[in-house]
């Protein structure tokens, strides 16, 4: 193992401590939100938090390594590509959902899934990695990883798109026009701002690593860190965050029908 950090890996270390971090206590609610309900999203949730967990610790090990140059780079892309397509099937299912289970949106997303899964075949076919006899030399290939890019922001464009679309079609105008404060109504407020939060997060990650690509080269050696390591890093960091962020708007969520329960119980009390 390489002894030198350099301020790029450093940077990545800490990222990757704090994915690590939000991914354990995000495993603790999902498991817990799991054994209540027996649902398919905390079960994708519970996978997603357990694929995050690993991510970290062994793309550290693997950035550090200076032997076994090929089996270590393959097993991080291994869990990588796992952890990006579990994060991706949570937000194409939980939006199927919110879209009230509808065909087309199935579709759109298994086609985004298909997407997603031909950039991880072609990166790991063409992305190598060669021992020398001091280090590891990675080279990753650019092609696959700028598809790798953009179909993280299709899946999540998308994903917000759909979210927006439900909520025009399923909240009837007039029913909202005569109650303004419509239960609906604002569930879907939430759910919108969920999905434009979690975009501006995931557009600025994904166009970090565009513009990367287009400015520099993606090789890495063991010993001399530069910049592209912070790709996997930052990516992991933001998607743990905006997995883990759905425990946050679902109390939101709950809170509201909280709320209008308890302002009917009041309405029935007063009558």
């Amino acid at each position: 193992m390489s002894t030198s950090l350099g301020a790029p890996m450093v940077v990545t270390i800490f990222l990757s401590a704090m994915a690590f971090e939000n991914a354990a206590k995000g495993l603790v609610l999902s498991l817990n939100k799991f054994h209540q309900s027996s649902t398919t999203i905390p079960a994708i949730m519970v996978i997603t938090n357990v694929l995050a967990l690993f991510f970290g610790p062994i793309y550290i090990w693997t950035a550090l390594a200076t032997t076994r140059c090929q089996e270590s780079w393959f097993l991080a892309k291994v869990i990588m590509h796992l952890f990006f397509t579990s994060f991706a099937t949570f937000l194409l299912y939980k939006t199927w959902i919110v879209s009230q289970r509808r065909t087309a949106v199935a579709a759109g997303a298994t086609a985004l899934l298909l997407h997603r899964t031909t950039w991880t075949i072609l990166d790991w076919v063409s992305s190598k990695a060669i021992a020398t006899p001091s280090s590891c030399f990675y080279m990753q290939d650019k092609t696959s990883i700028v598809g790798i890019a953009t179909a993280g922001i299709l899946v999540d464009l998308f994903c917000t798109g759909c979210t927006i679309w439900s909520a025009v079609r399923d909240v009837d105008p007039h029913t909202v026009a005569a109650m303004p404060t419509s239960k609906l109504k604002r569930i879907y407020k939430v759910l919108i701002a969920d999905n434009v939060f979690r975009t501006f997060l995931i557009l600025a990650c994904n166009s970090f690593t565009l513009t990367y690509c287009a400015l520099s080269t993606l090789e890495i050696t063991s010993g001399n860190p530069r910049l592209v390591l912070l790709i996997p890093a930052l990516t992991n960091f933001v998607y743990t965050q905006a997995l883990n962020a759905e425990f946050h708007w679902i109390n939101v969520r709950q809170d509201i029908l909280k709320a209008d329960n308890e302002f009917n119980e009041q309405k029935v009390h007063s009558v």
